[in-house]
Parts: structure tokens; sequence; C-alpha cells
């Protein structure tokens, strides 16, 4: 076979296996050692982050100290500032795992620990006293109005004695105390009024605890019920059969769904419990997760493609809906009212009036940023989002923001809250971040060098093999164009014959040295030298005729 043929075939045969394995066939196999790999199988490595992760995500908390709280009393607009980041170090741990092959799930208890943090605070301690609206008496306040108006003078007589003849809406104390050891509460008055609310804030308000040293005076914490406890019992699916499926909610503390919303679409579990997302995602199909602590789903809208580190992620973004304009969100209404854009209750979830929204009331109704000072709402900072890596899912960013508030308005029948002013009063906001690093990033970042390096070879294969079959083709073209002369006797036979010679010889001479040469047989005749016709010798059918 001729060298250009043995090229072209060749160069093909590279160009279809590059094609098959390169770009027809490389891609699926990817997918499907993605879709393996991030599974929550005992033998992947990925079950081992989801169920503990190995570095603690910043929380930062963020108060909104009051800086005119006397003028507030007398019906001024609160002038707010914010004062922060607190940091704390919030580890996540998923304990007493118990798996289900039959139903491919997995089952846990949440468990979160809040450590201060600090060196990222800066020169902030949590010994700094910050003033804040008391979210324990205004919201008391608030509930009974709600539930039972007819009790709030029993309420106003209560609060002289527990909260010792309070003179505004507004506490003043160390922020460890309101996020976490607590708050004092004094129940050691003997009055009925006293004993009778002490009794239903032991039995009703989450996390109220004993303080050691005096049985009788209550301590109460914003974040203190969520530190070192068990959150909620989960369980979700592992993904081992549907990759689309993995981390998909099942169950929260035992129940398929939950009936605190006035829609089965709105109290159905959809999507994850936000720790794990399935790999492979369509960008139309957003990201879904179930958050227990606002007892909703929470739909997250991608909104562009973006580098971080760079690697290409896909941003996502999320407000907290409008329940007046957009008919999916009329289920959280409440029976009396439906709240304006971007404000969300949380009185059915946590069993207290606050109001959640995004921090700095962004993306919500402009009616709430007019009620108070102090306020700046800025996109980058405030909007709650989620970078993930396109193929594998893996979050590279992660920035959780809600913003806690309380309403005020006057209340004839509570002296301390005659006068004051309507409006949305934020009390703090916190955000849970994460930002991939270190070895988790490397192995990321790892998987991305080998893509590119694979993409590379690929395309460098297509290259050399069409190099290949175009050498080939060149061959072909060049021995066309040249013409190759074999001669049929040796140059050794002819050297013998210049014209002088030849034509001195006679005929018998010449044809006896040609039968020679051409190894003819023997048995010929010779010619006679009388017959000197040249015209006899001519082929080797002229020779027979001599025989």
């Amino acid at each position: 076979m001729q060298l250009s043929v043995k090229l072209i075939l060749g160069g093909a045969a590279m160009l279809g296996a590059t094609v098959l394995v390169g770009f027809l066939g490389f891609q699926p196999l990817v997918n499907v050692v993605v879709k393996d790999q991030t599974s929550l199988r005992k033998r992947n490595q990925m079950r081992k982050l989801y169920l503990n992760i190995p570095f603690p995500l910043d929380t930062r908390i963020y108060f909104f100290n009051v800086t005119n709280p006397m003028e507030v009393q007398n019906g001024s607009k609160p002038i707010l500032q914010e004062v922060g980041p607190y940091c704390y170090d919030e580890h996540k741990n998923k304990i007493n795992v118990v798996d289900n092959d039959a139903e491919d799930s997995l089952r846990y208890d949440a468990f979160d620990v809040y450590r201060f943090n600090k060196n990222r605070s800066g020169n902030l301690s949590d010994e700094d006293y910050v003033t804040i609206i008391h979210p324990l008496l205004v919201g008391m306040v608030n509930r009974v109005a709600s539930d039972s108006p007819a009790l709030l003078s029993i309420l106003n007589q209560a609060f002289e004695t527990i909260f010792k003849n309070p003179q505004s809406i507004y506490l003043t104390d160390k922020v460890k105390n309101i996020l976490f050891d607590g708050m004092e509460l004094n129940c050691e008055g003997a009055d009925f009024a006293a004993k009778a609310v002490c009794t239903q804030l032991k039995s009703l308000v989450p996390g109220i605890k004993e303080k050691p040293t005096n049985k009788n005076v209550l301590l109460y914490s914003l974040i203190g019920p969520r530190n070192a406890t068990v959150a909620s019992t989960i369980k979700v699916l592992r993904g081992t059969r549907n990759y689309k499926d993995i981390g998909r909610v099942l169950e929260v503390d035992g129940k398929k769904q939950i009936t605190l919303w006035g829609s089965d679409f709105c109290n159905r579990f959809r999507g994850t419990d936000g720790w794990i997302i399935p790999p492979l995602l369509d960008p139309a199909d957003g990201i879904q997760s179930y958050t227990p602590h606002l007892c909703r789903n929470i739909d997250l809208k991608f909104v562009k493609d973006d580098v971080i580190k760079k690697i290409q992620v896909r941003r996502y973004e999320t407000t907290l809906g409008d329940q007046t304009n957009n008919t999916l969100d009329k289920c959280y209404c409440s029976p009396k009212r439906c709240l304006k854009k971007g404000v969300f209750d949380l009185t059915k979830c946590v069993g207290a009036p606050i109001m959640a929204t995004l921090p700095h009331f962004l993306e919500t109704d402009q009616s709430y940023l007019s009620q108070v000072d102090g306020l700046h709402p800025n996109w980058e900072d405030h909007i709650l989002n989620i970078n993930i890596e396109p193929m594998t899912s893996a979050p590279l960013s992660v920035k959780i923001r809600i913003q806690m508030n309380l309403e005020i308005g006057p209340q004839p029948k509570i002296s301390v809250m005659k006068n004051l002013p309507v409006a949305l009063h934020p009390i703090f906001w916190l955000e849970d971040g994460l930002e991939l690093e270190g070895e988790l990033y490397e192995k990321i970042a790892n998987i991305f060098v080998l893509l590119k390096m694979a993409q590379i070879l690929r395309w460098t294969f297509i290259v050399v093999s069409i190099a290949i079959i175009a050498y080939g083709y060149y061959l072909i073209m060049k021995n066309r164009k040249s013409v190759k002369i074999t001669p049929v006797h040796s140059a050794s036979s002819y050297d013998s014959y210049d014209n002088e010679a030849f034509n001195n010889r006679s005929t018998n001479a010449i044809i006896s040295q040609l039968k020679t040469e051409m190894n003819y047989p023997k048995n010929y005749r010779n010619v006679s030298n009388n017959n000197t016709n040249n015209n006899n010798v001519g082929s080797g059918h002229e020779f027979d005729r001599y025989s």
C-alpha cells in the first residue's frame, strides 16, 4: 500500500475516534461520573462533606442601634444606626444519621454550634452594648393584640414588674446577652398579672429558661435556643437511583408536609434541605429548598453566568415574594391580611410576631423605607444569593441574608406604647456566608484543569488528524503530475550497442546476441548468411519462423 493511502486512512481513523470519544462520548461519560460521585452513597466523599461541613460558616450579625429612643416614644420616626458585623463561626453538623436503603433516604438531626470570632469582628466585641427595640416586650404586645386584645390591660400591669417599669420600648444590653446568654425578665413579683404572664412565657416562648442563680429570673435570647441544640429532624433522598432527587426533603420532624399555610403548594416540601444541590442543573429550573427557620420553601432564580476565583459559576438570587400581587405567594397571607411586597410573617413559624425582610428593606414596598431613617438598601450587599459550579452544583459562594423586624404603632392600653409612630421597625439582620476555599476549592479547581486539558487534547487530535489526511492527499496529487518510465532492459545490456557497431554487425550476430540476452530457447536455426533482409527481425514471433 502506498504511503499516501496509509496516511489518509490513518488520519481518518484518528479523526473518527476523536469525534466519537472526545466530542460525542466524553461529556456523557463525565456526566455519569458526576451523577455517581455527587450522590449520598456511603462510599462517596460528598456524603462526608454533607453530614459534617469541615469548616464553619461565616455568620455575621448587624444590629440597628436606635439613636433617638425617647423621641420615638413621642411619635418621632426611629433613627437607626447599623452596628456590626459581629462575626460568629457557625459549625453545621448532622447527627444521629439513619439510612433507609429501601427508600434510598437518610434521616438526620440538625445540630448547630455558634462561637464568637473576635479576629473577624475587628474592633467589635460581644461585650458591646447596643440599644435595640425590645423584641419580647413589643412581641408580646403584638401577639396579644392580635389574638386576645382583651388581655392587653393585664399585660400592661405585668410590664411594670417584668420589665421593671420600662420608660420606652427599647432595650440596652450586651450583644452576647441579646443573642445567646439571655436578656433578663423579672418574675419575682407577687402580683397576679406578673405571675400569670411569666407562667405563659415559660410554656409558650421557645428558648425561655431560668437563670441558674435565681429561678425567678427568666432569660430570653434571640439565637440562644438554636445554639448547641437539635433544631430539626429531617429526612432526605440520597439520589443513588435518580440524581435529580439528591437532598430532596421527604419529612421534617416526622411530617410529610407542614400545615401552616393556605394551600398544599405552600405546605409541600419542594427541593432540597439547602445543604446540597443536584448536579447538572438546567438554569431554567432554578434552585428550590425548604428552610426550617422560615417554615417555607425558597425559590432561587438563575440570574447570570459569572466567574469566581477563575471558575465559571451560575448565580442565583431570590426575594421574599409579594403576597399582594403574586398569586403563588397569596397562600402565605394570614386570615386577616396580605402583607406588602417583600415582607413575610414568621408568627406561625417561630411563635413570635416577627416580620422577615431582606436587609435594609431591599426589594420591599417603598412605604416601609419611609417609616424609618438610616437604611440604605444595596443589591450586592443585601440580596440573598448563591453561586454554584454548573456541573457538580458545588457552591463556591453563598450569602443567606435575612432581617428581623417588629411592627410598632400606638397602643392606648399599653402605657409605654401610647404615642408610638406606625412603622415596621428593624431589630437586626444576619448573613450566613460560605466561601469555598482550601482543599475543597482545590478539588473543584483540579476538575476544571483536567476538563480544560481534555478539551485542548481533543482539538489537538483533530488538527493533527486533518494535517495527516492533507499530507497524504498532497502526496497523491504530486505523484499524478510526474511521469515515470520503467526501462525494459538493464543499462548494461545496451552499452555495447552504439550506432556504429550495430550497423557494422551482421544480422545473424545481432539475432544470436538478442536470443542469448532474452533467454530464448536454443532450438532455432541460424538465419542464412545470404538473407540480408533486416525487416525480418522484429519480434519473438519472427524468430519462430527460423526454427
